[in-house]
């Protein structure tokens, strides 16, 4: 008889256990479907509904036309749209060349536990929650041909014109987003470059110090290497924010002058909302998807790159 009750108790638990789960996934399906609504509304539908227009001729006033790959064939020859694509490049690359070394030069100054460290972190960060609308208009003053800041501080020394026009020309216009983009940005780098820095042991160091390392050799063989985890996430998000640049081109030249600092998103921005090119739902939502592709193509070569390189350091 022991014989015959151990299997059959062995051949319940298995029920016991489907039926536990039965039961429990019904109830984690009616939990998580009121987060999966709002994402499948506004998420979801929304670029289903994008990808469907680029397909389509549309401006608006009655139904949307099939035409196909038409809006793709027409942005392949667009030069401005590849200008404002290159533009976006130029900016973004230029932006990141400059933000992160501060970014990660400030963290290792604040790393070395100075006074009013904390008053310094905040100080730092306050250019990324500042509006943008409001910094923009701090630089247009600050650079502005008629009384500018800085005009007034560089002309007497020679070094500009006293009406020099920063926002006017294609090379200052370019500079000045760039340098306000990295003030924007540079902030969020530098708390969690300080981040990682803190969970270097300090034991590294001094024993580093011990053995003769002065800071350069420090810097080389202990930060960066134990630093790379978060230097690839911030370089990884610098990318995707600095591709995904409108509103400090927007608020401050305007894409101007004459499509200098157009970028991708104020080019299709332009196609949306825009009454001087015609109001064209499709072809900027077909714009819209390139600029997608493009950010994607550009974020999977950078992970798969720095996949690679941590491949060939563990060999």
């Amino acid at each position: 008889m022991v014989q015959m009750q151990v299997p059959a108790a062995i051949a319940a638990q298995p029920r016991r256990q489907r039926t536990w789960r039965s039961k429990e996934r019904p109830v984690a399906g009616l939990i998580t479907l009121p987060l999966l609504v709002p994402f499948l509304l506004f998420v979801i539908v929304p670029i289903g509904y994008v990808i469907y227009l680029s397909f389509t001729r549309f401006n608006g006033i009655g139904d949307p036309r099939w035409i196909g790959i038409g809006n793709y064939v027409a942005a392949m020859s667009d030069q401005s749209w590849w200008r404002a694509v290159g533009n976006t490049f130029i900016l973004g690359f230029g932006q990141m060349l400059i933000e992160l070394p501060v970014a990660l030069f400030l963290a290792i100054l604040l790393n070395r536990r100075l006074r009013l460290g904390g008053v310094y972190r905040t100080i730092y960060f306050v250019p990324h929650v500042i509006s943008v609308a409001v910094m923009g208009v701090v630089f247009y003053f600050l650079l502005r041909p008629l009384n500018g800041v800085i005009n007034g501080l560089l002309s007497p020394l020679g070094l500009v014109d006293p009406q020099m026009d920063w926002l006017g020309h294609d090379w200052s216009a370019r500079l000045v987003l760039i340098v306000a983009s990295a003030w924007f940005g540079f902030g969020v780098n530098t708390v969690l470059f300080l981040v990682g820095l803190q969970t270097i042991p300090r034991e590294l160091y001094e024993s580093a110090a011990v053995e003769g390392a002065n800071a350069w050799q420090q810097f080389r063989f202990i930060v960066l290497p134990l630093l790379a985890p978060v230097l690839r996430v911030v370089v990884m998000l610098s990318i995707v924010f600095s591709m995904r640049a409108f509103d400090i081109v927007k608020t401050l030249t305007g894409g101007g002058p004459a499509g200098a600092t157009d970028v991708m998103f104020t080019n299709l921005f332009n196609y949306f909302f825009g009454y001087d090119r015609g109001v064209q739902y499709g072809y900027a939502s077909a714009l819209a998807v390139i600029a997608s592709i493009i950010i994607g193509i550009l974020s999977i070569v950078y992970l798969l790159l720095s996949r690679t390189r941590n491949v060939e350091k563990a060999r």
